[in-house]
């Protein structure tokens, strides 16, 4: 089970490519886009990356948006900020609620970057295709996405990406250094692995690739590198679905999102870049299956577990995601990035509490259900009944203040007006819990993690 946000994200591939003929590549595109959406696991088979199989999908043809410099350095990067969100409404409609996107927050940085890419690799090493796949017919999608990151990254954040070699990406490739890893990536033709390892190496978020079947006008999954998904959401159980497969247990898709996502899919242009944030509440800041979604068989003691927390060590997990087009290949690109935000924190946030118990207790049911807010809220309600009298003693609400989204949604009250504000500088969160040291993340040994950690 998965948060909305992923589901509506998509599943993916990075590229662990094996060798297949042209006539398997034939068979492969044949048997996925003929008739049926789900392919089998021989159909899964990946390719070469001396194999670049021609696409027959729509192309797009808009122009890529230019990201504003920021000029953070390598050293400001463990003090710096992403924008705080707070995607908290009421009352709770499930839609696919995206705002335009400012294309200076397609790829954000903030003090945790280099946990996230260190996680990455991890995850990528250990468990592979359950994470990162691609199918033949991703390919070019999956380097016109790795070609996009690195010409962003390099842009937005001149002095954190250092380009050692600029050539042209058509004939001779980029080398470029990440100082913040201090990893040299050479990316020249030929590609010494494959687009998304780079793309993994260089960016914190998850992506998913999508591409549409011109014999159906149907989306696709054809690619992505998803190492925290929150879930049990394997990538090669999703590569060659069709968007509606992926989405079947997502609360409402049928009745309210099916219809509009396909048509909003096919009129979306490069131009035109959005975001959306989804969430759920946890006990714990894991990106790859956070404690909320775990087995028992990997966590028998859960019960236990929960009981014996702190209510003032519950997060919220908040998933952030991004959709664009890429005006190559015409391939959606879907990104997700988890950020942990401390329920403690936003404790004389206006309202937060109130609409965090109002949503765990009266949300909708199929809602409630599948963000398994029925096993945390009784261990919450005492805590969150402690904090709404706190902002009433604080004057910070009255008994007459309306149950109601806030005026800055999905962002924090504190942020006003400057959300796209952040060229010159990161935003200054006032909680001590959002920092890591304060929320056990530190205290992992990546020894000892669960197998589906």
């Amino acid at each position: 089970m998965i948060d909305t946000i992923h589901i509506v994200t998509l599943s993916v591939c990075l590229c662990l490519l094996l060798y297949i003929s042209q006539s398997q590549i034939k068979a492969l595109y044949n048997s996925l886009f003929a008739i049926k959406a789900v392919v089998s696991d021989k159909e899964r088979t990946l390719s070469s990356s001396n194999t670049r199989p021609s696409l027959s999908y729509q192309k797009g043809n808009g122009a890529i948006p230019k990201p504003t410099p920021l000029m953070i350095k390598p050293e400001d990067v463990k003090n710096y900020d992403d924008r705080p969100w707070r995607p908290f409404r009421w009352p709770y409609h499930q839609t696919m609620s995206i705002f335009k996107l400012d294309i200076n927050h397609w790829l954000d940085m903030d003090k945790y970057y280099q946990h996230y890419i260190d996680e990455k690799e991890r995850i990528r090493l250990k468990y592979g295709e359950e994470n990162f796949g691609m199918l033949p017919e991703g390919y070019d999608a999956c380097v016109e996405l790795m070609e996009t990151v690195v010409d962003h990254m390099v842009e937005r954040y001149p002095l954190l990406f250092t380009v050692l070699k600029d050539g042209d990406w058509k004939t001779t490739g980029k080398i470029v250094r990440n100082e913040v890893t201090k990893e040299v990536l050479d990316m020249t033709a030929p590609l010494k692995d494959e687009p998304l390892v780079y793309v993994s190496k260089l960016a914190k978020e998850d992506f998913y690739l999508v591409l549409k079947n011109p014999s159906d006008g149907r989306h696709y999954m054809v690619a992505g590198a998803v190492p925290f998904p929150g879930g049990s959401f394997f990538i090669k159980d999703k590569l060659g679905n069709h968007i509606d497969t992926i989405h079947q247990k997502v609360p409402y898709y049928e009745k309210s999102l099916k219809t509009s996502m396909e048509r909003w899919f096919g009129r979306m242009k490069p131009e035109d870049p959005v975001e959306r944030a989804s969430w759920y509440i946890t006990w714990d800041t894991k990106l790859k299956v956070s404690n909320i979604y775990q087995t028992e068989k990997f966590s028998p003691n859960m019960e236990k577990d929960l009981e014996e927390t702190d209510p003032r060590q519950f997060n919220v997990r908040v998933e952030r995601q991004t959709l664009r087009r890429l005006p190559k290949t015409g391939a959606i690109v879907f990104t997700n990035h988890p950020v942990y935000y401390s329920i403690e924190e936003m404790k004389d946030e206006p309202m937060i509490p109130s609409i965090l118990k109002k949503i765990i207790y009266e949300g909708p049911e199929d809602i409630i259900k599948y963000k398994n807010f029925e096993m945390v809220r009784d261990k919450l309600a005492p805590y969150l009944d402690e904090l709404i009298q706190r902002q009433r003693d604080l004057g910070i609400i009255t008994d007459e203040t309306p149950l109601k989204t806030q005026p800055n949604y999905p962002f924090a009250y504190w942020v006003k007006d400057n959300v796209n504000k952040s060229e010159t500088e990161g935003w200054n969160n006032p909680g001590s819990g959002y920092d890591k040291k304060h929320m056990k993340t530190e205290g992992f040994d990546v020894s000892k993690l669960a197998d589906n950690e």
